[in-house]
């Protein structure tokens, strides 16, 4: 008998944050300070700073049955509209592979469909459906929410400068 692989475990229904700002299922973790060896790297800081930021926003998330390579898909189709796999996996920077295993979950959730492209019979676009919008509204205030706990050491200033510098970045 194999052991379930808990990296992919379902999505439990309950989400949201602790009064600590923390999201209510993402394991606490230890605040010590990092030690110094590792502190003085910047892309090691970075990456333990991103990884903290996955945790929330997919906690944040998890009550909608989505993550956030959903939302990033969500998103766009709702900005731009209708739009091939192709140009959604350049644009949100996310491979071949991924993009059509997340555009086959939105499909399998009702939040999306693939359409034959009217101006190239070989290729589809992505269409959202209504419960692709609904599920984004909601996913933009879960979202807020995470963002406020995962930034609250910063000042308005100090996030407006870190996401600059961040975009220069990507």
């Amino acid at each position: 008998m194999t052991k379930p692989d808990s990296s992919r475990a379902p999505l439990p229904a309950a989400g949201g944050l602790t009064t600590s700002g923390t999201p209510a299922n993402v394991p606490h973790r230890s605040r010590a300070p990092l030690p110094a060896a590792l502190a003085g790297s910047t892309g090691y800081v970075l990456s333990k700073a991103a990884q903290r930021a996955v945790e929330t926003f997919e906690a944040a998330l998890r009550p909608l049955g989505i993550r956030s390579r959903h939302y990033g898909v969500l998103a766009l189709l709702v900005e731009d509209g209708p739009l091939s796999q192709q140009v959604l996996g350049e644009r949100l920077r996310v491979d071949r592979t991924t993009m059509v295993a997340v555009v086959d979950d939105l499909e399998r959730l009702g939040m999306a469909e693939r359409r034959r492209d009217p101006a190239d019979r070989r290729a589809y676009a992505i269409h959202r459906k209504p419960a692709g919008e609904e599920t984004l509204i909601r996913a933009r205030a879960l979202l807020a929410e995470a963002e406020d706990a995962i930034f609250a050491p910063l000042s308005a200033a100090e996030r407006r400068q870190l996401r600059d510098l961040l975009m220069r970045l990507v």
